[in-house]
């Protein structure tokens, strides 16, 4: 069985940040109660609004298990999610991101067209949000 980890678990699992995160949120290749009964959440992949092809980034965790294959999502992916939630910690997350380098903008500009193409039909007030915090560091005088 396949599990992608999703969320800011997998940042912390690409090594990408090691603020930690309260939860594990995890897209399994087929659902197992088993998972959620050992505190996983559990979620359809499509609950999260990952770009099209996010299994492609996806790597695999360094360590092995015997019947699943463990792969953390693209910090460019999660970043996706967060836009979509677009809560205060996720801005902040998203800005963090940019700024330490975990994401690179110009993949993220190219990335976002298609995203909200597929998801959202070229929803405005997403391009917004993704301007608003694409630029923090432009609109507030920082490089």
């Amino acid at each position: 069985m396949e599990v992608f980890v999703v969320g800011y678990s997998a940042i912390v699992l690409a090594r990408k940040n090691n603020r930690g995160s309260n939860d594990v949120d995890i897209i399994p290749s087929r659902f197992s109660r088993v998972f959620s009964d050992h505190g996983l959440e559990v979620f359809d992949e499509h609950y999260f609004y990952l770009p099209t092809d996010y299994k492609a980034r996806a790597k695999e965790v360094d360590r092995e298990y015997r019947s699943l294959k463990v792969k953390y999502v693209n910090p460019h992916d999660i970043w996706f999610t967060k836009l979509r939630a677009f809560r205060s910690k996720d801005k902040v997350d998203m800005v963090q991101m940019i700024k330490e380098g975990v994401v690179d903008t110009e993949a993220l500009d190219a990335m976002f067209v298609l995203w909200n193409s597929h998801w959202f039909n070229n929803d405005p007030e997403l391009a917004k949000n993704y301007s608003e915090v694409r630029n923090y560091d432009s609109e507030n005088g920082n490089t």
